[in-house]
């Protein structure tokens, strides 16, 4: 299967996003090893590898879509021409007590930063998914109030660049959640009493018009994926029902 294709521009722009990450990479390594190496050696202990959750990189049509977004415009690939595989600065694992692990966070003492680093788990992940409500209920209602109505080729290209972009915010939003998640897990021992984090799964990122009607009297009773009852929804639900409207 082939990567990503990307214009010029845009991989010049990745590639000095990439350097700029690098270096905070290289001197967050140096702090870490102050506070949680404490100058130790690792001994050879193997750091959890990132997961890409790639299945997160597509774009979803609305469940109720009965129109098709326009072809995109091809662009060219963009890569080196020598086939090598690099590992990029955001594939690295950094020093955390979730990379770590929690067996060796119990080993060397660690477990009092552990805690920390689940709490900001849990934090994360509460602010991915209210993002990620906020962003759907927002291409609920672009697709109703643009897409739908759109009859040229011109506004059907323009409500679909919209569409898109929201996606790309969607899924930005479920990546943090799921490596937030993932994190969690691994150090989960060091907050007991933290909370489930569901797995969350693409049909979950799906939305259609149902979004908007279920605020309507009488369809309360709408089943709707768990995110949009997860955590604290109270001060934000106005919030995105809002941005649906308009």
């Amino acid at each position: 299967m082939s990567g990503p294709t990307y214009t010029v521009e845009k991989a010049q722009v990745i590639e000095n996003k990439r350097s700029r990450l690098q270096k905070l990479i290289d001197m967050f390594e140096r702090q870490a090893d102050s506070y949680i190496l404490h100058h130790r050696a690792l001994e050879n202990v193997p750091i959890a590898s990132l997961t890409d959750y790639s299945e997160f990189d597509s774009v979803d049509m609305p469940d109720d879509s009965e129109l098709s977004p326009p072809v995109p415009q091809r662009v060219h690939n963009f890569s080196d021409g020598l086939g090598i595989d690099h590992i990029h600065p955001e594939d690295i694992s950094i020093l955390l007590p979730s990379s770590l692990g929690w067996e060796w966070c119990i080993l060397h003492n660690s477990q009092a930063l552990a805690e920390k680093e689940a709490k900001l788990r849990i934090a994360q992940a509460n602010d991915a998914i209210q993002s990620m409500r906020l962003a759907l209920g927002f291409k609920s209602a672009l697709f109703r109030g643009h897409v739908r109505p759109a009859n040229t080729q011109r506004t059907k290209t323009r409500a679909w660049d919209a569409i898109h972009s929201v996606d790309a915010t969607v899924h930005q939003h479920a990546r943090t959640y799921s490596m937030a998640r993932e994190a969690y897990l691994q150090i989960r021992e060091a907050y007991r009493v933290g909370p489930d984090l569901p797995q969350l799964h693409v049909a979950d990122l799906r939305v259609g018009t149902a979004i908007i009607d279920a605020a309507k009297v009488g369809q309360r009773n709408t089943q709707l994926p768990w995110i949009w009852s997860f955590g604290s929804t109270g001060d934000e639900h106005g919030t995105w029902m809002e941005e649906c409207k308009h």
